[in-house]
């Protein structure tokens, strides 16, 4: 078990169609990736959408009763799955991009407790059309009254900035436990992650030991048959 960042950094974009998410969002993954974070997008598609293609192999599988199908080629997987209900923006994170640092959501507008950023474009609405408690900042091509951030659609440097800013502050929030079982991270939630700490820290604080500060803890258990 490492003590570092446990669950990625979740913001969704949001806004009228056209608007311009996706350009955001796009402008957005490039500058983080060239930041060195790990990013992953995930976009709510209310219309649907289809990655099969007839007659292939997935297509197939599916035809023939797969509620799930798994892809794998050398340096990228694919997940192919029914799902009812339909999962939410940090569900999505949790369980797919656990070791990211940030995930951006395209839409996902109705979900509570998502902080979001919202995308205002001229000829649209000259209002904020969204409750302003879960939205971090406007991003608008006009001037707007609001008592949030607000950016140009193209200052992607200061929102990226402005991100990073909620990233440090989550990173000194979070209870920061991660279980990492076979090399690949177990997503926990808070509770867990409180339970797992608390007892980690009481059981070290019981010990004799020189250094005074916990910065980083390891804990490391192997099978009794393995060897190495």
């Amino acid at each position: 078990m490492t003590v570092n960042r446990v669950s990625p950094l979740v913001i969704a974009v949001v806004g009228n169609s056209d608007a311009g998410k996706t350009t955001l969002i796009e402008h957005l993954l490039r500058e983080l990736s060239r930041r060195k974070h790990r990013v992953a997008a995930a976009k709510h598609c209310p219309h649907g959408f289809n990655l099969d293609v007839e007659g292939k192999d997935t297509w197939r599988f599916t035809e023939a009763g797969a509620r799930g199908v798994f892809l794998t080629s050398p340096g990228l997987v694919g997940l192919i799955e029914e799902k009812e209900p339909v999962p939410g923006l940090r569900n999505i994170a949790e369980h797919y991009f656990a070791d990211f640092d940030i995930v951006l959501g395209e839409g996902f507008s109705q979900e509570k407790e998502v902080r979001k950023i919202l995308v205002l474009r001229e000829g649209g609405s000259k209002r904020v059309p969204y409750p302003q408690g879960d939205i971090l900042a406007l991003v608008s091509d006009f001037e707007i009254k609001a008592d949030k951030p607000l950016f140009k659609p193209d200052d992607v440097s200061g929102i990226a900035n402005f991100i990073e800013q909620f990233l440090i502050q989550e990173d000194r929030m979070e209870t920061s436990v991660t279980l990492i079982i076979n090399k690949k991270p177990v997503p926990l939630n808070p509770f867990v992650q409180s339970v797992f700490k608390n007892v980690i820290v009481g059981v070290i604080g019981a010990l004799k030991r020189e250094d005074e500060e916990l910065n980083q803890i390891e804990v490391i258990i192997k099978s009794e048959d393995d060897d190495g």
